[in-house]
């Protein structure tokens, strides 16, 4: 049972930037980001090309991690606590459309599945343009760390 807050960790980048997610966690749980392995698993065909993200240390996880690109725009999210989803995109998408992005995510359902409306989301401030979302899989209080 979580006691307090859950800790949730975003950070903004460029969509280049491939090391974006390893130093966000490098930095959440305290060590270098070389000792972590960012990998990513498809649940439908097991593909490890595309799929939901993970980062694990010595084979291990450390939490749960949610990425989103838009153009040459990255966003991150890591939490140690639950798992999380995060969603960006043009103004024109909507904030409806990053909180489903978002809640499918941390869900783990993807946008094919069913909309998994019961989790809240947060807006979160996004570049000029964009729109973004964080959604948690567990009720609030969520301490939210922007970087």
């Amino acid at each position: 049972m979580q006691n307090g807050p859950v800790r949730v960790d975003v950070r903004w980048g460029r969509s280049t930037d491939e090391g974006l997610l390893r130093c966000l966690v490098a930095d959440g749980m305290g060590g270098d980001a070389e000792d972590l392995v960012e990998r990513r698993l498809c649940p439908g065909c097991g593909g490890s090309d595309h799929g939901r993200p993970s980062v694990r240390r010595r084979g291990v996880s450390t939490g749960w991690v949610s990425v989103a690109r838009h153009q040459d725009v990255m966003v991150v999210a890591w939490s140690p606590d639950a798992p999380v989803g995060i969603d960006v995109d043009a103004v024109h998408a909507g904030d409806a459309w990053v909180r489903r992005e978002a809640r499918g995510k941390a869900d783990g359902s993807g946008i094919t599945g069913t909309d998994p409306a019961h989790l809240e989301t947060l807006l979160l401030t996004a570049p000029p343009g964009l729109v973004a979302a964080l959604a948690v899989d567990a009720p609030q209080p969520w301490s939210i760390t922007l970087t």
